[in-house]
């Protein structure tokens, strides 16, 4: 299982980089409190804010979350969220509420190695899909380096997309109206390189950027995006394509003894 993860991660890397689209900038700037209320359980409230480079700095989305995190062993855990999202653009997602299982291990004693799998439930005014699948495997260093107490890391998630309002598909070679059906399938993948800085034990500065394709991954004809009319030229549902420079401040607060 490790070892096809791994590859899968080289593939989906690969693919990133390879589709040839047109993508916009965004900057993302977020602040997150990080309460631990036990050794064990944490509590974490975060807002984030985009803008877009490429048209005048506007501001597309506003997104607030809090999340709920137990550790079972050192190795799972568990994440339950809730996310409202502001949004001044059509093409973000809206409300959503997550569960998030995580598996780590440490490979030769420098790197820790996570896989994690999330399921999504959206709101009704998210109509390019209902649910979510995300598999998300991240690779970073064990301990910080010596070096403005770096914590260098790299991950890829891989989004399934089910439901949401059906898509019209068409006869290539008619033009004739063929069948409609929700777009269920691989249909996003987002790779991030993140550069962790521990400024003091409780606060923590992050830049990352992040690069988001979207594709039709192992995805029969039938249950694609980015579809064209071919009587109009018109595309639906079509592949949201940016990149994103991005800045996250961590606080965080311990509610208990570390030494009992």
């Amino acid at each position: 299982m490790m070892n096809r993860n791994y590859c899968l991660l080289v593939l989906f890397a690969f693919i990133s980089g390879s589709l040839q689209a047109q993508s916009e900038w965004k900057n993302w700037y977020s602040a997150q409190l990080d309460l631990g209320i036990t050794k064990k359980f944490d509590l974490r409230v975060s807002h984030l804010r985009s803008y877009v480079l490429s048209n005048n700095y506007i501001n597309d989305f506003n997104q607030s979350a809090v999340h709920l995190d137990y550790d079972f062993t050192k190795k799972f855990s568990l994440s339950a969220g809730a996310t409202i999202n502001g949004s001044q653009s059509a093409v973000e997602g809206k409300n959503r509420v997550s569960l998030r299982a995580t598996y780590k291990i440490h490979l030769a004693d420098v790197f820790t190695w996570s896989n994690s799998l999330q399921g999504e439930l959206h709101s009704a005014s998210e109509t390019r899909y209902r649910e979510r699948v995300i598999l998300i495997t991240k690779l970073g260093t064990k301990k910080r380096l010596e070096f403005l107490r770096l914590s260098p890391s790299v991950s890829y998630s891989l989004f399934y997309n089910i439901g949401g309002n059906p898509v019209q598909y068409y006869d290539p070679k008619t033009g004739e109206p063929l069948i409609k059906n929700q777009a269920n399938g691989f249909h996003r993948g987002r790779l991030n390189v993140n550069l962790n800085s521990k400024i003091t034990d409780r606060f923590s500065v992050s830049v990352y950027y992040m690069l988001q394709r979207e594709f039709n991954l192992f995805t029969d004809e039938f249950h694609q995006i980015n579809v064209v009319n071919p009587n109009t030229g018109k595309v639906t549902r079509r592949f949201d394509n940016y990149q994103v420079a991005g800045v996250n401040l961590n606080y965080e607060i311990k509610l208990y003894n570390k030494k009992k």
